[in-house]
């Protein structure tokens, strides 16, 4: 089904300022403003914002898609009691935090982030809290730093003391361009029970000379190799946007960056 993006305002606000959520549309936020998702409900919702601060409350039982495109410099943070799959594409300059706090048994967050940097600085930061037990987080970061741009990841997984069988996972890569450009990652657990599990990585580097020789001798030239190799690394955040229109004005974008 093909869905349409509705802006939210028009859905007008509750007495307690909170925009109420009881559908399946693609909402798109574009400022402050604050959101529940009702109980039960599998939601959609776009993150224009600029230089803004927004909550979310997630519902019991409640999955909320979240697309971060065409957006910075915005605080977010999210009271989750259910799902949470958060996708975000960040091509500007932009210094932004989010924060996600998982409040009940079996609550989940999935944010999954592809910073594309050209000539710019992009700063992340990113705090995960387990405050239950049997909660679970997956963060994946993928930086590609190119024309003395830079990228940090500062992310960092809390299990407080008691809250057992939670599993917090952490994961940053990083691909750098020339030589005057990077990415940096800050991956930190603070762990304070014995019984979960926890995990963190990061590994940044230089794109493989072996892949684009190999390539090469399969008869592609140096750039359709570049290209193809960033393209799988695009792709997958191109294919999880919610509507099809973006996708193409997406992607167009980074060819543009990779391709001047």
């Amino acid at each position: 089904m093909e869905r349409k993006m509705i802006d939210i305002t028009a859905l007008g606000q509750a007495s307690d300022g909170f925009y109420l959520i009881n559908d399946e549309s693609v909402y798109v936020i574009k400022n402050d403003c604050k959101i529940k998702i009702k109980d039960g409900i599998k939601a959609y919702i776009i993150d224009n914002t600029e230089n803004s601060s927004v909550y979310v409350f997630v519902g019991n039982d409640a999955s909320l898609d979240y697309t971060i495109l065409n957006s910075k410099s915005s605080k977010r943070e999210f009271d989750v009691n259910g799902e949470l799959i958060v996708n975000e594409i960040l091509l500007d300059e932009s210094n932004e935090s989010f924060t996600c706090n998982l409040l009940k048994e079996n609550s989940t967050v999935n944010k999954k982030l592809l910073a594309f940097a050209d000539n710019s600085k992009q700063d992340v930061v990113e705090r995960i809290n387990h405050q239950v037990s049997k909660t679970y987080s997956d963060i994946s970061n993928i930086g590609i730093s190119m024309n003395k741009a830079n990228i940090n990841f500062d992310i960092t997984g809390f299990i407080k003391k008691g809250m057992s069988k939670s599993n917090c996972r952490q994961l940053s890569k990083g691909v750098v361009m020339d030589n005057e450009s990077s990415v940096t990652a800050k991956p930190i657990l603070l762990i304070d029970e014995y019984d979960c599990f926890a995990s963190h990585g990061a590994s940044i580097g230089k794109m493989s000379d072996e892949d684009l020789f190999y390539l090469m001798s399969r008869g592609l030239t140096k750039n359709e190799a570049f290209f193809l190799i960033l393209g799988g690394i695009v792709k997958p955040f191109i294919d999880r946007l919610p509507i099809e229109e973006l996708k193409d004005v997406t992607l167009k974008k980074i060819n543009n960056m990779i391709e001047k």
